[in-house]
């Protein structure tokens, strides 16, 4: 059995003595967060009437000038929505292409960020130093950065594949409704949602399973340089050989984890007056790429339309400096549970010798 006390204190000891990793923290908390957004399609229709008077209230120059702009361009892509197919067509293609360039990039820093955490962590314990951003970046830009990715791919295939069926599933039911009893619908209503909770019981168990293995999986590709087959492989057989000392630092992990989102919470609250003094960096921050956004989108648009694309790109800088803060703990936490895992895999490693057990090899005789 691995000492996790040692190996925590430990972890510690590298947080706090190795700032570099805080930088590919950042970028790691950074790239793996997801913007998320929706409206209702009403809205548009219902802020861009004209039927409300405004006669008695004095309007801001830019406003009116924007208003006016919003009724003539996206007011009727709303209100005659068939007759601008083409537009909207367009509209789709441009998001999907945003979207595929902004989520490649964050996927590369992302990848390349974890990767140079665990080899930097890696190399400080075998030779007891640390380098800089430069060469740190260098160690993660690496063909083991893109393994880590195919083995999240093949990690998360389950998520993906029920994510199919449940669609399947939930088209063939709507089609087949109108020919069943009323009887049977809410019968297979009952029984589906059951089976679907259990199913559902069942799979989060595989895949926190599965998450577990991918720690192994991870540091075969990222410290062995093990080829993707071998990384399953060998990380396999690495954790078949300490299940004992994986589950006991996946439960510390977990209760680090608890109170680390406990203590978030809280610190979101006690960190307002320090937002409201990040405020106006926040603002210049994104002043500096909206601006420069603005100059790009004015090259194929003008008008409003140019400041809200501007806008829109310029908020995610703002919202990096307004919680700072928060991110930083966040990159804390990333590294110092990356530590973990990299030191509980070295100590596994050396009380197997330095490798994992090969497979056993039944005799000729003995196949039977």
């Amino acid at each position: 059995m691995i000492d996790i006390g040692k190996i925590i204190k430990r972890a510690w000891h590298i947080l706090w003595n190795y700032r570099v990793l805080w930088i590919f923290g950042l970028l790691l908390v950074i790239a793996g967060g997801g913007a998320q957004g929706g409206g209702g399609g009403a809205g548009p229709q219902a802020q861009f009437s004209g039927d409300r008077d405004w006669s008695g209230t004095q309007s801001w120059p830019p406003l009116e000038e924007f208003n006016d702009w919003a009724q003539q361009n996206f007011a009727p892509l709303f209100n005659h929505p068939e007759q601008y197919v083409d537009t909207w067509i367009a509209i789709g293609v441009g998001l999907a292409l945003f979207i595929l360039i902004i989520g490649a990039a964050m996927t590369v820093l992302r990848y390349v960020s974890e990767t140079a955490i665990l080899r930097m962590v890696d190399e400080h314990e075998q030779t007891g130093e640390k380098v800089g951003f430069k060469q740190g970046w260098r160690m993660g830009w690496s063909r083991r950065a893109f393994r880590l990715w195919v083995i999240d791919l093949v990690v998360n295939l389950p998520v993906i594949l029920l994510m199919l069926v449940i669609i399947a599933v939930g088209i063939s039911i709507f089609f087949s409704m109108e020919s069943m009893s009323e009887f049977v619908i809410v019968a297979g209503v009952i029984a589906a949602v059951g089976g679907f909770f259990l199913f559902l019981f069942i799979f989060v168990i595989g895949m926190t399973f599965l998450r577990l293995l991918r720690q192994f999986f991870a540091r075969q590709a990222a410290l062995e340089d093990a080829a993707i087959g071998a990384s399953f492989r060998l990380g396999w057989q690495m954790f078949r050989q300490n299940w004992k000392s994986a589950g006991l630092t996946w439960l510390v992990m977990i209760g680090i984890g608890i109170g680390m989102g406990i203590g978030t919470f809280i610190l979101f609250f006690l960190l307002i007056p320090v937002y409201l003094i990040l405020l106006i960096p926040a603002v210049l921050v994104g002043a500096l790429p909206g601006l420069l956004f603005f100059g790009i989108a004015s090259l194929f648009t003008s008008g409003p339309l140019a400041w809200i694309i501007a806008i829109l790109l310029a908020l995610p800088f703002f919202f990096i400096i307004l919680f700072a803060p928060l991110f930083l703990v966040s990159a804390w936490f990333q590294v110092y549970s990356s530590s973990v895992w990299t030191l509980a895999y070295r100590e596994m490693k050396a009380l197997n010798g330095g490798r994992p057990e090969p497979e056993p090899v039944l005799p000729a005789g003995d196949n039977a």
